[in-house]
């Protein structure tokens, strides 16, 4: 449990992907940590994330302050807050459901708001928001995009994509009242976890074998990477800027293909035009009213699945000299654990 007088660190989206990953290092490191979960949250990623370092879960679970609250309750947030030096902002929404723009913009945009508001309120003297490449602008012609690259109000993009944008700039607000914050904008986020959940999926995909591929490129980014590199900014005081953290640009047949390989599957071999992947938006709806899971295959990831962007990390490596790990290792090191994963499920079962 967290004592007053020691620095305190409170961090959203410990169950999550890199909320949960953040939670191990910062432990690790001998950080006195508060974590804010809701009432229907589940530890289960986190337990899997914490035998992939070794680290029994029980001593962590006995180590971290466990609070019930949510970001959309600002009073609570001023209580919670109470003693904290720093945060780390994990926690968001992740859809690309049209229907879910409303709880996407409540949860991120909002919640954000909350909480930095609650940090100016309380005096919290550092503040890092895990942002996304979704909120950053684009460029017409594959040039690299960077931090400072124009986001414009005519571009169309999906509700998630505005809503982090929107999300960023209650940040900016924060930080032109005084607060203290640093923003990083990772790439696709690969790692040990859960793989029925978020970017994970990629994994369940291609573990199968995935026969298509579009146009899409993208960066992609270690969640050890993401975390590392929050840690440093906010040990180093460099505030006041937001960071693009990918290690690689990657084709996405060429992530399929190293998946593949990885469970001993073929690479894809045929480009899915846009008219396959609108069938495919059809067949996916309807089978989530047959199994009751929402489709992971909207009109919105059409359209990101048609969009060749790439990224640029110049800033961060300058900033840091920071060598990422490279994509073709997490791929390899986050399916060997899905595999021992698997295996240790068998073996129960």
């Amino acid at each position: 449990m967290s004592t007053p007088g020691n620095n305190l660190v409170l961090l959203t989206g410990a169950t999550g992907l890199v909320g949960g990953h953040m939670l191990v290092r910062l432990f690790k490191s001998g950080k006195n940590v508060r974590c804010l979960i809701r009432s229907s949250s589940s530890l289960e990623q986190l337990k899997l994330i914490c035998t992939f370092y070794n680290q029994p879960f029980e001593d962590l679970n006995n180590a971290v302050e466990w609070v019930q609250g949510d970001t959309l309750d600002f009073i609570g947030l001023c209580s919670i807050m109470k003693q904290v030096t720093e945060v780390y902002h994990c926690a968001a929404m992740v859809s690309f459901r049209s229907k879910n723009r409303v709880e996407l913009f409540q949860t991120n945009v909002q919640g954000t708001s909350n909480m930095v508001d609650a940090a100016l309120m309380e005096g919290v003297g550092k503040f890092c928001f895990v942002s996304s490449i979704a909120a950053l602008g684009s460029t017409p012609d594959q040039t690299p995009v960077m931090e400072d690259t124009p986001r414009k109000n005519e571009e169309k993009t999906s509700a998630y994509s505005e809503s982090k944008f929107r999300t960023e700039l209650e940040v900016w607000r924060a930080i032109s009242e005084g607060l203290n914050a640093v923003i990083v904008n990772p790439g696709v986020i690969l790692g040990p976890g859960n793989p029925d959940a978020g970017s994970l999926l990629l994994f369940q995909v291609g573990r199968k074998g995935m026969p298509f591929f579009t146009r899409a490129t993208t960066g992609y980014v270690d969640v050890r990477d993401v975390c590392d590199i929050s840690i440093e900014l906010m040990e180093r005081g460099l505030f006041q800027k937001r960071y693009v953290l990918i290690s690689e640009n990657a084709h996405n047949g060429t992530v399929f293909g190293l998946i593949g390989k990885e469970f001993g599957k073929n690479a894809p071999r045929i480009q899915a035009g846009k008219a396959l992947l609108c069938i495919g938006v059809l067949f996916s709806a309807i089978a989530g009213r047959f199994t009751g899971k929402p489709s992971q295959l909207t009109l919105d990831t059409i359209k990101s699945a048609q969009n060749p962007q790439v990224y640029s990390n110049e800033r961060i490596h300058k900033t840091l000299d920071y060598s990422f790990i490279p994509l073709q290792q997490t791929i390899r090191e986050t399916s060997d654990f899905l595999k021992k994963t698997d295996s240790k499920k068998q073996k129960k079962g």
